[in-house]
């Protein structure tokens, strides 16, 4: 992964991988059956942790819970 692509805290991949700028892989993120939520996966859990229909809050709250652990 080029690390210097990763020009947010989060970056949602094409892949559906979720990964801080410095390229640690956080788990995987989908949407909803209506394209309306996002959805976060952490790496090692079965179901979403943090569903939101703004990306940028999404994104926000993703960085919230990586900073928490």
């Amino acid at each position: 992964m080029d690390e210097a692509a990763l020009k947010y805290d989060i970056n949602c991949l094409p892949d559906g991988s979720v990964v801080t700028k410095d390229g640690e892989y956080l788990g995987q993120f989908s949407t909803d059956e209506t394209d309306a939520i996002w959805e976060f996966t952490p790496d090692g859990e079965n179901a979403p942790v943090i569903r939101h229909p703004s990306v940028n809050v999404f994104c926000a709250q993703i960085l919230e819970w990586a900073n928490a652990r």
